[in-house]
């Protein structure tokens, strides 16, 4: 019998720097001088709360394992960037919770729901501040200006799904752009930025960083399958979110394309009031198209994509780690 992956046995060759990670993090809310005011404590409370949300810890993971497979890794700089790489991350959990007014996000309230909008949005703020402060302690120019450009990316990634929401068609390029900035950008720039710091020569870097997109593109892809897949309680989110928030993902566009257009672009114009009873109409429209089983083929390809530009890498124990994060990937169902 073929043994589950997990995300501890993926991450075991750095789990001791991954652990550390998680530890610079905690300690960010718990950095209140002495004689602060009751406010500033309320704010590190509220930082402890947004802070301590568990994840799946995968891109300060990928940071660390892409910095040890040229054999020169380790240290205190891949730290400082795997740190820098997870906090931004959060930080736009924070504003995309808040752009999308949700409750919950892996069953926790989120700030916008427990302080308000404008509080949420500051603490996101102060979250993505915090991680450039991390990524400027690698004194690595390149890695500088990478990470700004994630950010700008992001950024666009969450406007172009504002401008596109309720919009009856949705471009297939341009979906690919979108799920590039909000989410493949960020496992690029969480790839290279190891490679890099690991001492891996241009070319490899280079490989290194399609990887991390490839992987990337296919875990976004994979996330909007489970949105038609998986229950409420597993994704600690409605299933069906995206469809019902207006966000046309790769399964309703292949859905489309397939014959249910009629049926998703009821619901696309329908008024407001008449969405909830459109939604599971919609759904189960995309269903019997055939479009899941065509949106996890395309899935499987990034993967395999990703595989191979690993082709080349010398053999190691973290090697053998991201070559297991592929395929944990295809395996996950939250």
């Amino acid at each position: 019998m073929v043994e589950a992956i997990t995300q501890e046995s993926i991450y075991e060759p750095v789990a001791s720097d991954l652990q550390a990670v998680i530890v610079e993090i905690a300690a960010i809310a718990d950095r209140t001088p002495e004689n602060a005011s009751e406010q500033v404590r309320d704010l590190d409370a509220q930082l402890g709360h947004v802070l301590a949300t568990p994840g799946k810890r995968v891109r300060p993971a990928l940071t660390l394992l892409t910095s040890r497979i040229f054999g020169q890794g380790g240290g205190e700089m891949p730290i400082k960037m795997a740190t820098a790489v997870e906090l931004l991350h959060i930080a736009t959990l924070v504003h995309d919770d808040t752009v999308d007014h949700a409750d919950t996000r892996r069953g926790h309230q989120t700030a916008s729901n427990l302080w308000g909008r404008n509080v949420a949005v500051l603490i996101g703020d102060f979250v993505f501040a915090t991680s450039a402060m991390y990524v400027c302690d690698t004194n690595n120019v390149r890695l500088v200006r990478r990470f700004a450009e994630t950010i700008t990316e992001l950024a666009r990634g969450e406007l172009n799904e504002i401008y596109t929401a309720w919009q009856p068609g949705v471009a297939l390029e341009e979906y690919n752009q979108r799920i590039y900035d909000k989410t493949a950008s960020l496992f690029c720039t969480a790839a290279e930025s190891g490679a890099v710091l690991g001492g891996g020569d241009e070319i490899s870097v280079e490989n290194v960083r399609d990887y991390g997109y490839n992987i990337g593109m296919a875990y976004q892809v994979y996330d909007d399958l489970l949105d038609y897949r998986s229950t409420s309680e597993q994704l600690g989110k409605p299933a069906g979110h995206d469809l019902g928030e207006g966000i046309l993902t790769l399964p309703a566009i292949i859905a489309a394309e397939n014959g249910a257009s009629e049926d998703i672009l009821a619901l696309m114009v329908a008024p407001e009031e008449a969405r909830a009873d459109l939604l599971p109409v919609a759904i189960e429209a995309v269903k019997r198209t055939g479009a899941l089983e065509q949106t996890h083929k395309v899935a499987a390809g990034y993967i395999d994509t990703a595989v191979r530009s690993l082709d080349g890498i010398p053999p190691s124990e973290s090697l053998d780690s991201l070559l297991l994060l592929a395929e944990f990937v295809q395996t996950r169902n939250y």
